[in-house]
């Protein structure tokens, strides 16, 4: 019997590829993209890279007690948070906090009370649509089903962060974060794509701290950058 019409379009609409390597996939990134991640062994530093001197070598005094991430910024981790904040590809998003929930959370516990994405500046959301680390909080509150908490703002522009010295980040990065909202949790994660040398993490960090001194803070990323090493 010929093949209706009808049955090929909803074959087609049913249909995805790889995000990598846009072959044919059952899921956002095939099984051959999937076997070339790279992530960390989080229960060798008891689910806390911090433990790790590799990676807080790097990052100076941390304002947070907890840091969680997928691995280092390398293939294919590196593509897909590049396309996200660059080619305006929020699937990845999705595919990027997937990777987190599965590697990090189906492991580790307890959760904190709530999530925090990192704010993103006024004049980068208008180039881009959307604030890659709010998409990334968004499918992790779908998996985890824990809370988003929107308290925060970027109260100034800053300079793009890759273009800065560790001393001009810092410097580019000061006060500027608002609280926007009120918590009334003990316990929250603040979400992000990538550290590098953590300034924009210890600068949100310092704005909630000043109105909750008591707060405890971990920070769930996907990647680390390279250059703790």
């Amino acid at each position: 019997m010929p093949i209706s019409i009808t049955t090929l379009l909803r074959a087609a609409l049913n249909s995805q590829s790889c995000l990598l390597c846009y072959q044919h996939s059952q899921d956002l990134l095939c099984p051959w993209c999937q076997s070339d991640l790279k992530l960390f062994n989080l229960q060798a530093c008891a689910y806390n890279l911090l433990l790790w001197p590799k990676i807080r070598q790097g990052l100076g005094a941390a304002k947070y007690q907890r840091l969680l991430a997928c691995g280092e910024y390398q293939w294919p981790l590196d593509t897909l948070i590049r396309s996200l904040k660059f080619s305006r590809k929020p699937r990845n998003a999705r595919a990027l906090a997937d990777i987190f929930y599965d590697h990090v959370l189906t492991q580790y516990s307890p959760w904190p009370e709530a999530i925090i994405p990192v704010p993103l500046s006024s004049s980068r959301y208008r180039t881009r649509h959307y604030n890659q680390a709010m998409e990334i909080a968004k499918r992790l509150n779908q998996r985890s089903g824990l809370p988003l908490a929107e308290v925060c703002k970027r109260s100034k522009d800053t300079q793009p962060q890759t273009e800065l010295s560790g001393a001009q980040r810092r410097r580019n990065l000061k006060q500027a974060f608002t609280l926007t909202g009120k918590l009334e949790v003990r316990r929250v994660a603040v979400v992000d794509d990538i550290i590098t040398t953590g300034t924009t993490i210890n600068s949100l960090c310092d704005t909630l701290l000043q109105h909750y001194p008591d707060l405890e803070i971990e920070v769930w990323t996907i990647a680390i950058s390279p250059l703790h090493q």
